[in-house]
């Protein structure tokens, strides 16, 4: 029983001791822990039973006894058997004699008796395995005192392989994880620290990665310091100190970089907005001055924690850092953190983004239109488009209009007589000033559209110089008006008006002049080119002048196209005017009809027979030919606009002769202007110098005289215009009244109206203004009669209109009429149009 238990606790310790001697060379496997494990239990659960089942189990019989005697000594066995066996059949039914079997038994005891039988069974070994048990003991034992740490620690994880504990080591490191995790394609340093209560500190340790020869990290402040290269893939790293190992999966990982960012932008008070958000561009997030942000910064991955340039920790929320609560002032300003991510990983360099405030700029306007109409008659209208546009949001849009000082004249009648006075027509009226808000906008309406019919008489505006801006408010606090560039029309009386119109024609006249001059050359060179040598109209230098002759023609077709269209135009905008006279707009229409088939016409068969004329393909003598076809439609051109250019003429002058009937009866209009705002000042200035009046009355007082001395100028015009024109025509009447009007000295008795009513003579000026307002009226009538005989006596005819001589003057000035008619019910639409615009702006409800 004995030898059974010794060789049960030899199994356990030696299991235990193998456990102990392994854990000091290496990591035990679980495997070998298992086997170990099993070594030991199996000691107690096999040598006990089976010392029990081999000398107790198998050595309760006699028979059992002998076969045992039998491995030593066959025959003391043999004969052991037999007696057991001869026994055995004493008490059987066996036949036999008694005597001779316990005889046989005798000799046996007797010869067994004689000998020592236990030199026949095994010798034990139990003293032997006791000592050997006593020994590992003894030696356990003194393991264990020696390092009873290790030895503690092995006993437990021998006892426990399924979960067994961290192996015990005399070399104690810090704990390190089982996986690093450092930057993608980096060299980066790794420290491994000895722990506190180590028992050993090797000086130097090894460790190695995958692949890669072995490497040394000496000892430093209890530290060894493992260099790791770039890596992109994973690897593992086996790290050696005297009995201590660590192994590590080495994990590549991009740092955490910046992925996005974006701001919730709560927008100043005055905005009236809703809170917007702003995403980040090129690095920079901007939004209006005055705005508060919360910033939201994404990275790449997951975060573990954040701190700014001070290092103030910052709100983490996931992959993102929240900072609230940022002003935006005046300055940029840039916000600048660090972050790690939940590996432990930096950022490369701190994340900087730049927060840029957007100041509220001054909001931008724009009208146009009315490029053709900056001269028009009082009740032409012109449709302007207003256009407005701000960065953050409109209140208004609308337009301004501006006029000189003026008078309250009336309206010419079509005869030149004044109407009837309005109220206030005895005073000066200032230049006009009004304005209209086309359209209301909103925090958040960032442009603005919208059309102004603009008609002077709707606007109570008499003939002058208007000033139109467009204007435009933002809700920024303490902004002001923004206005666009001016646009300045002249409103123009008829006799203004028809001046215009007669200038325009003495410009479209003097063009048609200057080119039959160019034609006339072009003549000249086609002559010289037929007088050419035979031979010499086919080499290269006529070939070219006859190539620049086709090009000069296709300009003038050109140049002349353009005159066309000047002229319809202008045809066009004379017939808004009643006052010109309609001989003149006849004339005017005649010329525009002989003008059209020209550049079509003739100048264009002329262009095409010169370049054939040029042609290679071309013989000399069809060459010739050309030319000379060439020259004929030249020449037929050029004195179709000749014909042309006299018709204009006439026409001009006719315009120009009823332009002075007009231009004098308005001359006269504004005395009589002049004598009603005087009277209405008499009262008020009468036995008073200029001195002691009162500064309001001394100020209108002052405008009169510069109206005063703007008609003085009028009338030297007028003389100017008067004598440049009978020197022209010829005509008797015009020498008469010019020598009339010189010898009346007209201009130096206004002059000196202009000097009383500075010292305010006030009744002289009257009477004197009143009496010249008759004498220009007479003037005017002396011409108007004038016309009026000349066109009873000659007939409704005229030469060279072609198909229109046939148009009497009554039909021609109801065509007139008609055309009136249409230019009215036009401006009518207009102005109706506007006017459901601002109808429905009223009505309708506003956006939420």
């Amino acid at each position: 029983m004995l030898e059974a238990v010794c060789l049960a606790g030899i199994a356990v310790i030696l299991s235990y001791a193998l456990l102990y001697l392994s854990d000091r060379l290496w990591e035990t496997p679980p495997a070998v822990g298992w086997l170990l494990f099993f070594i030991a239990v199996s000691g107690l659960a096999v040598f006990i039973p089976w010392w029990s089942f081999r000398w107790v189990w198998q050595r309760r019989t006699e028979s059992q006894l002998a076969r045992l005697i039998s491995r030593t000594d066959a025959a003391l066995g043999d004969r052991l058997l037999g007696v057991i066996e001869l026994d055995s059949e004493k008490h059987g039914r066996q036949y036999g004699s008694e005597k001779l079997k316990e005889a046989a038994m005798e000799q046996v005891a007797r010869e067994v008796s004689a000998r020592d039988l236990t030199a026949n069974i095994p010798r034990p070994s139990h003293r032997k395995l006791f000592v050997l048990l006593t020994v590992l003991a003894a030696c356990t034992a003194a393991v264990c005192a020696v390092s009873p740490e290790a030895a503690g620690n092995a006993l437990k994880r021998w006892v426990r392989p399924f979960n067994p504990p961290e192996r015990y080591t005399f070399t104690q490191l810090a704990p390190t994880p089982d996986s690093l995790v450092i930057p993608l394609g980096e060299s980066c340093l790794y420290e491994i620290r000895l722990a506190e209560g180590t028992k050993t500190r090797p000086q130097t340790a090894e460790y190695f990665f995958r692949n890669r020869v072995s490497q040394q990290a000496p000892l430093a402040d209890g530290t060894y310091k493992i260099h790791i290269p770039p890596m992109q893939q994973a690897d593992n790293l086996e790290f050696f100190a005297g009995d201590a190992v660590r192994r590590l999966n080495i994990i590549p990982k991009g740092r955490p970089s910046l992925l996005g960012a974006e701001a919730g932008v709560a927008y100043p008070a005055y905005m009236a907005r809703a809170n917007g958000r702003e995403a980040m561009r090129a690095g920079v997030i901007s939004a209006p001055e005055g705005s508060t942000l919360t910033l939201k910064v994404s990275a790449s991955q997951r975060l573990q924690s954040a701190e700014d340039a001070q290092g103030q920790p910052l709100r983490v929320d996931g992959s993102s850092v929240i900072i609230p609560n940022i002003l935006l002032e005046k300055e940029p300003r840039e916000i600048e953190l660090d972050w790690m991510d939940s590996d432990g990983l930096a950022a490369s360099r701190p994340v900087k983004i730049r927060l840029e405030p957007i100041e509220d700029k001054q909001p931008s306007i724009y009208l146009r239109g009315g490029e053709n109409d900056r001269y028009v008659l009082e009740d032409t209208s012109i449709e302007l488009e207003v256009e407005a546009a701000d960065d953050f949001g409109l209140r208004e849009m609308g337009v301004e209009w501006q006029g000189e000082k003026s008078f309250y004249d009336g309206n010419e009648g079509e005869n030149g007589a004044s109407a009837p006075k309005p109220a206030g027509a005895d005073k000066p009226a200032p230049g006009l000033r009004g304005e209209k808000v086309l359209a209301d906008g909103q925090p958040t309406q960032t442009g603005l559209k919208g059309t102004f019919l603009f008609q002077a008489r709707a606007l109570k505006l008499s003939p002058q110089r208007v000033v139109i801006r467009g204007f435009t408010q933002d809700y920024k606090p303490g902004g002001r008006r923004v206005y666009s560039e001016p646009m300045i029309i002249f409103v123009l009386s008829k006799s203004e008006h028809a001046q215009m119109i007669r200038n325009e024609l003495e410009r479209i006249t003097s063009e048609l002049e200057g080119m039959i001059r160019r034609m006339d050359a072009m003549a000249d060179e086609a002559k010289r080119l037929k007088g050419m040598e035979s031979g010499k109209l086919k080499d290269a230098e006529s070939q070219e002048r006859l190539h620049a002759l086709a090009d000069e023609e296709q300009a003038n077709r050109r140049e002349l196209g353009d005159l066309l269209n000047r002229s319809e135009s202008l045809f066009k905008e004379a017939s808004r005017n009643s006052q010109i006279d309609p001989a003149g707009m006849k004339e005017f229409m005649k010329g525009i009809s002989m003008l059209k088939p020209i550049p079509d016409g003739p100048m264009k068969m002329a262009q095409k027979q010169f370049r054939d004329s040029a042609s290679e393909s071309r013989s000399e003598q069809e060459s010739r030919k050309d030319l000379n076809d060439g020259e004929n439609s030249h020449s037929e051109a050029t004195q179709a606009l000749k014909d042309t250019m006299n018709q204009l003429s006439k026409s001009a002058q006719d315009m120009e002769a009823s332009t002075f009937v007009a231009r004098l009866r308005q001359a006269a209009s504004k005395e009589d202007s002049i004598a009603h705002a005087l009277a209405g000042q008499i009262n008020t200035i009468a036995g008073m110098t200029m001195e002691e009046l009162d500064p309001s009355t001394r100020r209108e007082m002052e405008t009169i005289a510069t109206l005063q001395n703007a008609s003085t100028q009028d009338i030297g015009w007028i003389l100017e215009d008067l004598s440049y024109y009978k020197s022209r025509t010829g005509e008797r009447i015009y020498s008469d009244l010019y020598n009339q009007m010189n010898a009346f000295s007209l201009r130096d008795k206004l002059d000196l109206v202009h000097g009383n009513i500075l010292n305010a003579i006030t009744a002289r000026s009257i009477d004197e203004s009143r009496l010249y307002a008759s004498t220009l009226r007479h003037w005017a009538k002396l011409i108007d009669d004038y016309k009026k005989s000349r066109r009873g006596g000659g007939g409704g005819g005229g030469g060279g209109g072609g198909s229109q001589s046939s148009i009497s003057d009554a039909e021609f000035e109801f065509m007139l009429k008609l055309i009136r008619m249409i230019q009215q019910e036009q401006d009518i639409r207009m102005r109706t149009r506007a006017a459901e615009q601002e109808h429905r702006k009223k009505f309708t409800l506003p956006a939420p």
